[in-house]
């Protein structure tokens, strides 16, 4: 293996980059080359709006919100009927009660999610905080009054399951449905 000779080789420290021939634009230091035309940085901001592909979003969001009725169902029948410790129902004791209480929690967050896709600058950042705030809400809702300390508990840790399954499979639901603009065209 021969080495080329002093000065060709790229990885040489001593070699130094050939000068910007005059009337060349130079390379603001700390930004990147980019292609697009200077006055695409100034487009109005519906250019850079993100949109949903309702078909498949709705499809998700269904899915959603048949998990969610599923996950209030099974904690209901477990606890209520399995171990004997009523859960503070949302809408009374019933085990159809709970199913029906995390469909419409369900239902409501993808509702909120597709709205805050066209008004808010973050989406995801604000669905979760939202969705994080209303689950505690809910979760802290049993101890008010004066409730037996089990079945409280077991009604929050509903709640929080709820919260935690909406979030995630909404978010995991707009990942991929999801539109991003085109860019601008260039000249």
């Amino acid at each position: 293996m021969s080495l080329p000779p002093h000065g060709d080789d790229p990885r040489d420290p001593t070699v130094r980059p050939a000068a910007v021939p005059p009337g060349d634009p130079v390379q603001p230091p700390g930004t990147l080359p980019t292609s697009e035309p200077a006055e695409a940085w100034d487009a109005p901001a519906t250019r850079g709006r993100l949109g949903l592909d309702l078909r498949r979003y709705w499809v998700g969001a269904v899915a959603t919100v048949v998990v969610c009725a599923l996950v209030g169902l099974a904690a209901s029948v477990i606890f209520d009927q399995a171990f004997d410790v009523g859960l503070l129902g949302p809408l009374g004791d019933s085990t159809a009660g709970w199913a029906l209480a995390g469909a419409l929690f369900a239902l409501l967050a993808a509702a909120v999610l597709q709205l805050l896709v066209v008004v808010a600058p973050q989406p995801r950042m604000f669905f979760g905080w939202l969705v994080g705030v209303v689950t505690v809400i809910l979760a802290v809702t049993p101890f008010t009054g004066d409730p037996e300390p089990v079945p409280a508990l077991l009604t929050a840790l509903v709640w929080v399951l709820l919260g935690v399954a909406a979030s995630s499979m909404l978010s995991a639901v707009l990942g991929r449905t999801l539109v991003r603009p085109a860019p601008p065209a260039t000249r």
